[in-house]
């Protein structure tokens, strides 16, 4: 703080020094103009006033630039503070087969907060954030006991190093924002990657992009291999690669599309690890509704998504959107499945393998330029269908699917900008089991039951820093 008052003193020191300096040069010029002093005896008069006002000068221009900025190291070029602060309210309800119900009512809140930095060549993205889990960065009002008013804990969201190799290639390393051109019918929006991530830029031409984004992503870490006992530990890694390109077909119209290819390197079923969907006529609070709901094995997608924006008059866009999904081992996890199911293996290969997901959805939005600013909204409605062998069930959205598989249904979110920087968002969903055979299978939702129907309505208002 002190450094801030400093500044502005410093600054104007610098600019009474500097109109004395003027103001010396300036009796020298009219002295000679009069004929009182040489042109050569003005000149070793002004010579040193000359050489200080040019070295003041120097300095009021530092002092004016640096205005409010910290310094963090002379090695870095930049510094960038950022985050954000949100509040909610949420209503969630469920019902199962049996009738039974669930509602939930709660308050929530989200801080993140982040600085970036430019070194160079090299920079990085360092985030902290509430929320032990990977698919939500809320807290809950009121989550401990009466007057307990519990803190709540702030942790890593990000900690990533990047290198700018070339001109369209950028390498970055350690817990790094998902990379991927994706929907949240496969990637929840607040999981990151932890390893390492190839990002390609290639502009082609005028009116085409060309991109290429690569992961190898450790799941679960800390391989672990003995000689002498059978307590190795296995490892899990994400390997993601896509391409893709953004391209203008007119004026007015313009494309996105890719092609990705996603890999789960645990590719066994072994009985603990085997995914087991469970069945649809369970129900009851809190009742088993499979097996292995974590495991991921015999997971190889191949995903498409792509939009299509159209530009109309006063600032608006019209966007098409969609995104689709295929496990290309879906065979391979229904047999696990079936042949892991125990009891239930007939009733689980009586339902079927469902291996494919997709979605299918439309937005309008207002922009008055790049920058987001007061007045600008945008309105995003989709239908999403996900199959129960299509998709890692760790990974899906945590919100409007309630962080299950084997569900479908529609999707409404719209925002609005009370000010440049204070979004307020609403947002709603209803969704259905989509095989009432099997399981609204999942991990970690937030209704305890084996939900046949599901409804979800959020209205937040976030601040932005």
């Amino acid at each position: 703080m002190k450094l801030f008052r400093m500044l502005p003193v410093a600054a104007l020191m610098a600019t009474s020094m500097s109109a004395m300096a003027d103001s010396t040069i300036d009796i020298v010029n009219t002295l000679v103009a009069k004929g009182v002093l040489t042109e050569e005896e003005g000149k070793l008069l002004t010579k040193g006033r000359e050489s200080e006002k040019s070295s003041q000068d120097k300095a009021l221009e530092k002092a004016t630039k640096s205005g409010g900025k910290i310094t963090i190291s002379d090695a870095i070029d930049n510094a960038t503070f950022y985050g954000d602060i949100r509040a909610r309210y949420e209503y969630r309800d469920g019902e199962d087969k049996a009738n039974f119900s669930e509602d939930r009512e709660r308050g929530r809140y989200k801080l993140i907060l982040g600085v970036k930095t430019t070194a160079g060549d090299f920079y990085s993205d360092i985030a902290l954030s509430m929320g032990s889990g990977g698919r939500s960065d809320n807290a809950t009002f009121g989550n401990g006991a009466n007057g307990s008013n519990s803190k709540e804990n702030v942790y890593v969201k990000r900690a990533m190093l990047g290198w700018n190799v070339t001109d369209w290639l950028k390498i970055e390393a350690g817990r790094v924002a998902n990379p991927l051109y994706t929907t949240s019918m496969v990637w929840d929006g607040d999981l990151t990657f932890e390893g390492l991530v190839e990002k390609v830029n290639y502009k082609y031409g005028k009116n085409v992009e060309l991109f290429g984004n690569f992961a190898q992503s450790q799941y679960r870490g800390d391989r672990k291999d003995f000689t002498n006992t059978t307590d190795d530990r296995a490892t899990n890694n994400i390997l993601a690669f896509q391409g893709g390109a953004k391209f203008d077909i007119t004026d007015t119209v313009s494309a996105k599309a890719a092609l990705t290819f996603t890999k789960f390197t645990n590719d066994h079923a072994d009985g603990a690890s085997t995914f087991v969907p469970g069945l649809g006529n369970v129900s009851g609070k809190g009742i088993a509704v499979g097996t292995g709901l974590t495991a991921t094995n015999d997971i190889r997608t191949i995903e498409i998504p792509a939009e299509i924006a159209f530009k109309l008059a006063n600032n608006m866009k019209l966007t098409a959107f969609g995104d689709y999904a295929y496990n290309l081992d879906g065979d391979d996890r229904f047999k696990a499945a079936v042949a892991a199911a125990g009891a239930n293996s007939a009733a689980i290969r009586a339902a079927g393998n469902d291996d494919k997901a997709w979605l299918l959805g439309v937005g309008l939005d207002q922009r008055q330029s790049k920058k987001a600013q007061k007045g600008d909204w945008s309105a995003k409605l989709w239908y999403q269908d996900v199959g129960i062998y299509a998709l890692d069930p760790n990974a899906v959205d945590s919100d409007f699917m309630d962080s299950r598989v084997n569900m479908k249904g529609v999707v409404l979110k719209a925002e609005y900008l009370l000010r440049d920087n204070v979004v307020l968002n609403l947002a709603a969903g209803h969704a259905t089991r989509k095989n009432n055979k099997l399981a609204a299978a999942g991990s970690g939702g937030d209704i305890e039951l084996n939900l046949d129907n599901y409804n979800l309505y959020q209205m937040d208002i976030t601040y932005k820093f």
